[in-house]
């Protein structure tokens, strides 16, 4: 074993190229062989009979001597391919012969035809058929004489003779070597004429079969067509028989893809059958050992359920399982390692990023490359800053590739106190935004991206120029980098560009002024923005929203409140700002006069959209006040409240608050208004399309003394009762049919 190591030690070595051979062996032409040259051929001939010496490397040895012209290099070819003993050197050299014959012929000598014709004689069918293989493109006009007369000898083995068919009948196209088959047909033994008729069949489209009078008759007409006449029919023979191969081997590539995609489908359905029946530690010791199989459809079935065990239960894979995820990574397959990465993406694990990082080290396939950016852009760590900085900075790398590092750093570029790292990243980004074309918008988008998550000012520059883009996908990044890096002086920029045709550049401009804005413009754009009838978009809507109440947290109460009513042609928004502020003055250092302005505009607003539940809280604690400091409009807010109350779902609560505002009445006016409000409401559709709640509330409204309210009190109930009885003039209504 050894010395076939150093045979192929020194085959590497005198394999640097045939151009040196042949410097080393002029003597192949004039004069005496130099010593030199004369151990190269003994090396040679060693190392292709070595017995140990493996296939591939006894065929290096043979095109290492088919290289070389001498004499000496021929005779030994001829030599080894007399060596009976040595079938595998006969193979060896008949291979490269053959190869020699159809890419470099002018390397070939006619003294190899006597021992290939020779071989065609040998024990075993493969040698033979090698021979022949060898022999059908020889660069020798005469051998398809010297076959065709071989094949006639009738002394001459059989199996030879058969074999200088199979060599004669590659080349039926050359009206030669057809000649030499049709004269084959007198052979008096029947193996040979079969053996011809099979070698004629590929000349043309007819079959005559072992009918020998017929192939005569058609090679009598066809022999005498042009040679030109004769190569077009060839040519059109074997066109044809092209497309029908084309049209086989699509039928059953289309069969194969089938039956792979079913075995495919069923071996998935077996495997997921058996992983449900195994317990718990048994599925984790499966699943390792189904992602070291050699068969990918085992390996992409056990990826396939891992990502199920993560979206369904949120377990994600771990000891043994992540081990042998983390081999797969290394798979000989790029679509099995960009399948492996869509799991370890979301796997935020130190020993995961290094080997994600390890990866990109080897990694060559551009699209695994990508993913393995991606990878590292959604795994956040840091550790992988340096090999995304890398990537950006190297003027070789893919456009996608530098793309996706770039998106990933700034991703992770904020999780960073690496101030070096950082420099590094600020010069990178750069270098490669000013090296862009102007036309690839996609890698100055990138740059910009990264650019906004590292939020250094030293873009600035960068990102005011691009803020002047038209195009969306330069403006979304830009706008994100002016807000990171807190700039504020392209505010009327930004305020135009909410207004911008892409819903994506105006959510990033709503955001950049709701946290930079400042003055009563940028409030009027959010406002603006705020309104669905203008604004399409529900993000940008939220985002104006946000900051809206922003914008306005650090104003006066005053500012404030009058801001709310800017959005009274937006109820809800009103309510809920209102609502807002009325919590931020519950405290302790709230004035109490604001207070009482905020619940008292979001009762109005409540009542208004028929909130009238939500309205009662905020009326009574307005009510509460008032009348604990006596003031006199006390009695005017209660009023307010019992007709919210009369119309929320707490009607039932209305009667103690009639008695209530009734026992502080001061005069027969403010009685005579609780009288007016009740009755108002009991001739109000609520009460009179619907019966029961009138009984319920007439009930209730009966506990209320009638010292105070008086006769008008009595009169009214009485009035509201008489409305609710049945009109005597209606029919009767039909009794119940039997049975019910």
């Amino acid at each position: 074993m050894l010395r076939t190591v150093l045979w192929i030690g020194l085959a590497c070595v005198m394999g640097l190229g045939v151009t040196i051979a042949h410097a080393q062996a002029p003597d192949a032409q004039a004069g005496e062989p130099t010593q030199d040259h004369l151990d190269q051929i003994e090396n040679i001939r060693a190392g292709i009979v070595d017995p140990q010496a493996r296939p591939e490397d006894r065929r290096r040895w043979s095109e290492l001597l088919l290289s070389y012209s001498s004499p000496q290099a021929r005779t030994l070819v001829v030599e080894l391919l007399g060596l009976a003993e040595s079938p595998d050197v006969q193979r060896a050299l008949c291979g490269v012969i053959a190869d020699r014959a159809r890419q470099a012929p002018q390397l070939l000598d006619a003294t190899l035809v006597e021992p290939l014709t020779e071989l065609l004689g040998a024990e075993t069918g493969h040698l033979r058929a090698m021979a022949a293989n060898a022999l059908a493109d020889f660069p020798d006009a005469d051998v398809p004489a010297r076959l065709g007369a071989l094949a006639a000898q009738v002394d001459a083995p059989l199996v030879k003779r058969l074999a200088a068919i199979d060599a004669l009948a590659p080349n039926t196209h050359r009206r030669e070597v057809v000649r030499q088959l049709i004269s084959l047909l007198d052979a008096e033994a029947p193996e040979i004429t079969e053996q011809v008729a099979s070698a004629l069949e590929s000349a043309t489209p007819q079959t005559f079969g072992l009918d020998c009078e017929r192939w005569r008759r058609w090679w009598k007409q066809k022999s005498q067509l042009s040679e030109e006449a004769w190569l077009a029919e060839q040519l059109r023979i074997y066109r044809d028989r092209s497309r029908g191969v084309a049209d086989e081997f699509q039928t059953f590539r289309e069969d194969a893809r089938r039956d792979q995609t079913a075995v495919i489908a069923r071996t998935s359905s077996f495997q997921r059958e058996l992983f449900r029946a195994l317990s718990g530690d048994q599925r984790m010791a499966k699943l390792a050992e189904w992602l070291d199989d050699t068969l990918p459809v085992v390996k992409l079935t056990a990826l396939s359920i891992i990502k199920a065990q993560i979206a369904d239960e949120g377990k994600r894979p771990e000891g043994h399982v992540l081990v042998a995820l983390l081999r797969l990574l290394q798979d000989g397959s790029p679509k099995m390692r960009r399948e492996v990465l869509d799991i370890l993406q979301n796997l935020n694990d130190p020993a995961v990023v290094e080997a994600v990082l390890a990866q990109l080290e080897r990694e060559d396939n551009p699209p695994t490359r990508h993913a393995i950016f991606k990878a590292l852009g959604k795994q956040d760590s840091p550790e992988a800053i340096p090999a995304l900085i890398r990537e950006i900075a190297d003027p070789e790398s893919l456009s996608t590739c530098v793309r996706e590092a770039a998106i990933a750093l700034g991703r992770i570029a904020g999780k960073t106190s690496d101030a070096e790292a950082m420099q590094d990243a600020i010069g990178a980004l750069k270098s490669r935004y000013q090296s862009a074309p102007n036309e690839d918008q996609a890698m100055r988008a990138a740059m910009l991206t990264a650019m906004a998550g590292v939020a250094d000012d030293a873009f600035i520059p960068e990102l005011l120029q691009a803020l002047e883009s038209d195009d969306a996908a330069i403006l979304q990044p830009a706008i994100r980098g002016v807000l990171a890096v807190n700039d504020t002086s392209k505010l009327p920029r930004l305020r135009a560009l909410t207004a911008h045709a892409d819903p994506r550049v105006r959510l990033a401009a709503i955001e950049a002024v709701g946290q930079l804005g400042r003055e009563e413009a940028d409030l009027e754009s959010l406002l603006t923005r705020l309104n669905p009838t203008i604004e399409t978009n529900e993000l940008a809507r939220e985002a104006a929203w946000r900051g809206f109440r922003t914008l306005l947290g650090n104003r006066s109460v005053g500012d404030r409140f009058e801001a709310a009513q800017r959005l009274r042609d937006l109820p809800d928004l009103e309510i809920e700002y209102l609502e807002e502020l009325a919590d931020a003055l519950s405290g302790v250092n709230g004035d109490p006069d604001d207070q009482e302005a905020v619940l008292d505009r979001l009762a109005a607003v409540l009542v208004n959209e028929g909130r009238y539940d939500e309205a009662i809280g905020h009326l009574e604690a307005l009510y509460d006040r008032q009348v604990t400091r006596s003031d006199p409009g006390a009695t005017a807010c209660g009023l307010r409240l019992l007709n919210t109350m009369l119309r929320s779902s707490a009607v039932s609560e209305a009667a103690d608050l009639v008695q209530q505002l009734a026992a502080s009445a001061g005069d027969n006016a403010a009685r005579a208004r609780i009288i007016e409000t009740v009755g108002d409401y009991l001739q109000s559709p609520d009460m009179t399309g619907n019966p029961q709640r009138a009984r319920r509330l007439l009930d209730d409204l009966r506990s209320v003394s009638t010292e105070v309210l008086g006769d008008a009190w009595i009169q009214l109930l009485e009035t509201a009762d008489r409305r609710l009885e049945p009109d005597d003039t209606d029919p009767a209504p039909s009794p119940p049919p039997p049975g019910d």
